[in-house]
């Protein structure tokens, strides 16, 4: 039997979902093999669950713990386990983890920065214009560079939040506050993106080679995919998408080069948005996506007949165990 931490939680508006997915771990994971220990990050500190006792803890406490952790299953969203604060904790001590390393989790939480990024290694990408905490900015300048309507962004924030659909002007300066309000890097305001909304996970095979899940498609009853439409069931997920075996399989393989040009890995998922087989833009890239009931990748995980448990497995063996 191996022992492993599955973290949990976070600092972030994104912690109650962080524990949904650390839940379906704990829940799935092959206790014939695997000893889990979940640990909650919170404001506080580190806190190990044990006998429905919560006792603090830390880094140098679970590796002195006999149990001889083979690593981390990192299931936190947002900060700090998405944004690669956790993962530079745990690499400078060489505590394995499941995620990509602090420098690829540090890039792609970073909306603005990824977005410049995948454009560089000539992925097709939104129109973009950066706003810097306290900077200046001019609507006629924004408009007439990125056109309306347009999406204005936190740079740093998962499950939708703080995001706001611009369709005129006038609309500009009450996204752009509650965007800056929600992250501390600033926002990215980005050009509209026509077509349909599609995503794909990305996990290793049982030799570590990324390989694309089924293409999933969003059709959301909202403006676009936000928080109430991800987490309120206020969103159609249509998995596998009903397009043509040609339009999937470019999905997917724009999907895998993410990844890899990202320097991603365990599991991940990208979002598109796709008006036809030949016109695929990248949204972005999640490190640590969804992993709870309602999530995506666990639909995806059974459209290709790989269960929670052989899924949960697989993570392991390819990140800590390889």
């Amino acid at each position: 039997m191996q022992a492993l931490v599955v973290f949990t939680g976070g600092t972030s508006g994104e912690a109650v979902i962080s524990r949904k997915s650390a839940a379906m771990v704990m829940a799935n994971i092959d206790r014939t093999r695997f000893a889990p220990t979940l640990v909650h990050i919170n404001k506080d500190g580190w806190f190990a669950e044990v006998e429905g006792e919560m006792l603090p803890t830390d880094l140098q406490r679970l590796q002195a713990d006999p149990a001889n952790y083979i690593g981390a299953f990192v299931m936190v969203h947002g900060t700090p386990g998405e944004d690669g604060k956790l993962q530079a904790e745990l690499e400078a001590a060489g505590f394995p983890h499941t995620t990509g390393d602090a420098h690829t989790l540090a890039l792609t939480f970073h909306k603005g920065r990824t977005t410049a990024f995948l454009a560089e290694q000539g992925l097709p990408v939104a129109r973009t214009v950066q706003i810097a905490p306290g900077g200046t900015w001019s609507a006629e300048k924004l408009i007439d560079e990125l056109g309306l309507p347009c999406f204005v962004k936190p740079n740093e924030t998962g499950s939708s939040i703080g995001i706001s659909k611009v369709s005129e002007a006038g609309q500009l300066q009450a996204a752009i506050d509650t965007a800056m309000a929600v992250g501390g890097s600033g926002v990215v305001v980005e050009s509209l993106l026509k077509g349909r909304e599609f995503t794909s996970g990305v996990i290793p095979d049982d030799s570590g080679q990324p390989v694309a899940m089924p293409v999933t498609e969003i059709r959301t009853h909202h403006e676009f995919f936000d928080y109430e439409a991800k987490y309120a069931g206020e969103s159609e997920e249509i998995t596998p998408a009903d397009i043509s075996s040609e339009w999937a399989q470019g999905l997917q393989a724009k999907a895998i080069e993410v990844y890899r040009a990202t320097g991603m890995r365990g599991m991940a998922r990208v979002d598109m948005m796709s008006e036809t087989p030949e016109q695929i833009h990248i949204i972005e890239i999640n490190a640590v996506p969804g992993f709870s009931e309602a999530s995506i990748i666990p639909k995806q995980s059974a459209t290709m007949g790989l269960s929670k448990k052989d899924l949960i497995s697989r993570i392991i063996e390819q990140t800590l165990l390889a």
